[in-house]
């Protein structure tokens, strides 16, 4: 396959991001040791892998980038957008925010369950004696979260799955954005769901089901990227605050 076959194959930009997201994803687990004199890198392989995975990400953003249609966005779909990432994230985090007070039993599969302690989750404060370190972390981890997730997720999501799903036997670069359709809704909403985590899939599908009404809205996947970024931006800052380090 050529360079120019890969740019233009049919929805080689929308899927291609993610999928390099989804590969990198598995190198921590390939990499990690249980050793109690383990290095760092081998200890804990997303202080290595995260970085990676941004820089990989964006530059495959940037070399499809051609390939994306981005309509303009006025201040009042940016103000939805906006809002809605907000109101979604709120909702995701709802659940353990109620547990830690104690004021619902434990259900994991609900959500209820605290996320602080998780062993296999990002735990910048290895670098707490080292501000500068930790700070460069933290900041690539965001990064991560808000332009290279954000976009690769929503390009894959909306951009692809919800269009493939809504007319799959026509030709990809035809399909229009954002038809209301039930069938591009369901599998979005469920393959989305059951790519988190057990006690985040409930609310990963409200979450999805909130951006997804706003992609129909405004027939925008520039919209959703937004909502995304600002969704997990703020999820980044209520990890930070709260050490609830299983939420990333």
């Amino acid at each position: 396959m050529t360079l120019r076959e890969l740019r233009n194959g049919p929805g080689a930009a929308w899927a291609g991001p993610l999928l390099i997201l989804l590969v990198l994803m598995f190198l921590p687990d390939l990499a990690k040791s249980e050793a109690a004199d383990a290095p760092w890198y081998r200890a804990q392989p997303k202080q290595w892998s995260i970085p990676l995975q941004t820089v990989l990400v964006l530059g495959a953003v940037a070399f499809w980038w051609r390939q994306y249609i981005f309509k303009p966005l006025s201040p009042k779909i940016v103000l939805l957008a906006v809002v809605a990432g907000i109101v979604g994230i709120a909702l995701w985090i709802l659940p353990s925010w109620l547990y830690d007070r104690g004021w619902v039993m434990k259900v994991e599969w609900l959500g209820f369950t605290s996320r602080a302690g998780d062993r296999d989750s990002f735990d910048p404060t290895i670098w707490a004696d080292s501000p500068g370190i930790y700070w460069s972390v933290v900041g690539i981890r965001l990064l991560r979260m808000t332009v290279a997730v954000a976009f690769a997720e929503e390009l894959f999501w909306r951009g692809f799955v919800w269009r493939l799903a809504s007319d799959p036997y026509r030709d990809f670069h035809k399909v229009p954005f954002a038809q209301p359709n039930w069938k591009s809704l369901a599998a979005v909403t469920a393959l989305f769901s059951f790519s988190h985590m057990v006690p985040d899939r409930l609310m990963a599908a409200v979450w999805c089901l909130i951006i997804s009404w706003l992609y129909v809205r405004t027939r925008s996947v520039g919209a959703c990227v937004i909502a995304h970024a600002v969704s997990n931006l703020v999820l980044g800052i209520y990890v930070m605050v709260t050490k609830q380090w299983g939420f990333w």
